[in-house]
């Protein structure tokens, strides 16, 4: 990087910083204003609190049904997939609106405490039993111990078919108050200690998404199997009661499913169990009644064996046959998809556990996509990713069961064959003994198959009874003692940066659209005519001239600065003539002519002004001299050049004001006349400076520049627009006008102490600004 680009990045960081400094004070408004403005939205915004509290998930049931991970186990088992539903499960309005049973989400009171309102969960001195009128904010006013006064503001329902205006009584406590629009009763439980509440009680049938809205569920770590349930809330105990109730829903709900199948298969066992009381009843009063009539009869060691073995094997038929019943059952509950959650399986032989294992695994997909759906479309991909489950786990459960119906059928034909093999030995035995023995056998199959349905009753009373849920819970939530948000500090701090930026932002903006002149560094930039100098600002009811009033000010330092600058421009001849211009009135030219003709003097060098803005004169006010004959008198040679120099109060220093007002300004100025003027007063004085009218507004300045040796173009800081640089350089360009310069005026002390870079600042004299 050469130096000129150091150079010019320097200058880029000066002004940088000299843009802040410039606008420091809206800036600092900004900051103020938008600190202030995120303070008080922090303040107002409502406190939000978290609890949470974790449950574990567990894995009973999953991967049961078959020796192998096939692609049904897979999609079931344990592990993320299962945990990302079992997290859609919790955060579902189902299982919100679940919890929001034990936990009121529906009543809300307020009251406004130090400017914010505040919900008031279980402090509220009342509470309101509504019937009509849900989602509506009514305002109440305690009037005595007895009364209150109710107000409803102008209200429109969501159809736009009701509308209630200004809805204000006195009524009593524990009324009824039913109208077209509402139907509630407030009832006092407390003490009436603020002068207004406001309460709003929501529609029961939104009771879940309501609750739904504060629940969260995240999982501990990517293969963790535990699940943080949150919930947040304004209130700090709703928000404690909420989580510890969503979680002991979510674990009721597998619960509710045990029970729900045991019940069915209680169902299904009882049914049997009262036709085969019928028939053990029935066979044993036969059984009664032969032996009654035939007292004498036995039966033989032969007869015994053919009756035992037929027994056994027609106990076996008739399980097998509730087997089969089961299986059709089931085989026509998935086929038709329908009372799918609740299916039973009961009397099937326990080696075929991987059907139980299949059935169990679909009712969990079937329960959790009911649940997904409260919330979600079909296309969700939790949705879709069950349905696709449950397809496949019904398609292997029913070619399943049409091989456990293969089996049974194939085992019911071999009983049947081995029975009425049976059977006919059975028949070679005497009448009497045959008849006993058919009466023993079936009064022995019944009792037997009683006896299994007791068992397998007794079985399924105590699963029912001892149903515990699969997931359980670990940590419950605590009372959060902090809100989460809003985060005040941060907020204000936001606020403050935001204002930072807005105020920079605004500054540059600013500054980019003010084409007003604001430092050396602007004029050097636009143009190469050399600036001789920059004057501090000036006061301007100062009754004397500020280089004479405070000769050690920054002010008098900057044009004995100047001074020496146009020492070094003049040439080898008696006298050194300066014109004095500026594009526009304001910019200081009559100031800057008045103050440099008295540094001048201050130097013993005898120097005259001449006041050539004919048009708008003013020295003459501010040297306390008469106007009534002066430039234009002279040049329309109506009084002699000794008769218009007038002598000022300070040495050395002549004044020639502009006299009145001609009709012709420009014409005398360009005369012949007025370059004899110079001419002979160049013989007497040292330093002529001409005091013109801005060369924006006439061409008067341009006429005397060219009779001048040093022409001083004066802009104004703040003031003077940078177009004017480009009309100065155009002069000096294009026009041959000697010794050309550029004096910035009124410039700030305040942004660098500022100098010519010649090692010190003007602060170090004393300042006229004490």
């Amino acid at each position: 990087m050469n130096d000129t680009q150091i150079d010019e990045d320097e200058i880029d960081l000066k002004e940088v910083f000299r843009t802040i400094y410039r606008y420091r004070y809206m800036i600092i408004l900004f900051v103020v204003i938008f600190t202030l403005a995120s303070a008080g939205i922090a303040y107002f915004k409502p406190n939000v609190y978290k609890a949470s509290s974790t449950v574990e998930v567990g894995t009973e049931g999953y991967g049961s049904y078959g020796g192998g991970q096939d692609i049904l186990s897979m999609a079931m088992s344990p592990g993320a997939e299962n945990t990302e539903t079992e997290m859609e499960i919790i955060k579902s309005r189902f299982l919100a609106g679940k919890a929001a049973e034990e936990v009121d989400v529906l009543h809300r009171y307020y009251t406004t405490r130090l400017f914010r309102e505040v919900e008031l969960y279980t402090s509220s001195p009342f509470r309101v039993g509504m019937l009509r009128g849900y989602d509506i904010s009514f305002e109440l006013y305690p009037v005595d111990e007895k009364r209150y006064r109710l107000v409803l503001p102008e209200y429109e329902d969501e159809n736009k078919t009701v509308t209630v205006v200004n809805y204000d009584k006195v009524l009593p406590y524990g009324q009824e108050i039913d109208t077209p629009y509402f139907h509630l009763n407030v009832v006092k439980t407390g003490k009436m200690t603020d002068k207004k509440y406001r309460f709003v009680v929501y529609d029961p049938k939104e009771e879940g998404s309501i609750a739904q809205e504060g629940v969260s569920v995240s999982q501990l770590s990517k293969y963790s199997m535990v699940l943080q349930i949150s919930y947040e809330d304004n209130v700090a105990l709703r928000a404690q009661e909420f989580a510890n109730a969503l979680a002991k829903a979510y674990l009721q709900q597998s619960i509710e499913k045990k029970t729900k199948e045991a019940t069915q298969k209680l169902e299904f066992i009882d049914k049997q169990l009262k036709f085969i009381t019928e028939n053990l009843k029935s066979s044993a009063v036969k059984l009664e009644e032969f032996k009654k009539s035939s007292s004498t009869i036995s039966l033989s060691a032969k007869a015994e064996t053919i009756i035992r073995q037929m027994s056994e094997k027609e106990t076996q038929l008739s399980e097998i046959s509730i087997e089969e019943e089961m299986l059709t059952k089931l085989y026509q509950s998935v086929k038709s998809g329908k009372n799918l959650e609740s299916l039973a399986l009961v009397g099937v032989d326990k080696s075929k556990s991987s059907l139980a294992g299949m059935i169990k695994e679909l009712q969990d997909a079937i329960i959790k996509k009911k649940i997904l759906r409260a919330d979600y479309t079909e296309m969700h991909p939790e949705v879709v990713k069950l349905r696709k489950t449950i397809v496949q786990l019904k398609k292997v459960i029913i070619s399943t069961i049409k091989n456990m119906e293969k089996n049974i059928k194939e085992r019911k034909v071999l009983l049947q064959k081995s029975i009425a093999q049976s059977q006919k030995l059975l028949d070679k035995l005497p009448a009497d003994e045959r008849m006993f023995g058919q009466l023993q056998r079936k009064f022995s199959v019944n009792e037997k198959i009683y006896s299994y349905l007791l068992e397998k009753r007794s079985e399924t009373a105590i699963i029912k009874a001892a149903t515990v849920s699969k997931n359980r819970i670990i940590d419950t939530a605590l009372y959060p003692k902090d809100p989460i948000k809003p985060k005040r500090k941060l907020i204000v701090l936001v606020g403050m940066i935001l204002g930072l930026i807005v105020g920079i932002a605004l500054a540059f903006l600013r500054a980019f659209l003010d084409d007003r002149i604001k430092s050396e560094e602007d004029v050097s930039r636009a143009t190469n005519v050399p600036l001789l100098g920059m004057i501090p600002h000036i006061k301007k009811d100062a009754e004397k001239l500020t280089v004479v009033a405070s000769p050690k000010s920054a002010v008098a330092e900057s044009f004995r600065h100047l001074r020496t600058n146009l020492q070094f421009m003049e040439k080898e001849k008696s006298s050194h003539i300066i014109s004095i211009t500026s594009t526009i009135g304001g910019e200081g030219k009559s100031t800057v002519s008045m103050n440099l003709a008295a540094i001048m003097s201050m130097a013993d060098k005898k120097t005259i002004l001449l006041n050539m803005d004919m048009r708008k004169p003013t020295l003459h006010e501010r040297f306390g001299l008469k106007n009534t004959k002066g430039m234009s008198t002279l040049l329309s040679k109506h009084t002699a050049l000794s008769d218009v120099i007038q002598h000022s109060e300070y040495s050395n220093l002549d004044v020639i004001t502009s006299g009145p007002v001609p009709p012709n300004p420009s014409e005398l100025i360009q005369g012949e006349l007025m370059k004899k003027v110079l001419e002979k007063l160049g013989e007497t004085y040292d330093v002529i400076i001409m005091d013109t009218p801005p060369i924006g507004l006439v061409t008067d300045a341009r006429t005397l520049m060219h009779l001048s040796d040093t022409s001083i173009f004066v802009l104004r800081a703040e003031y003077s627009k940078k177009g004017f640089i480009r009309g100065i350089d155009e002069l000096y360009k294009h026009e041959e006008i000697e010794g050309l310069g550029i004096l910035l005026n009124d410039i700030s002390m305040d942004r660098n102490g500022y100098g010519y870079g010649y090692g010190y600042g003007y602060g170090y004299y004393e300042d006229d600004q004490k």
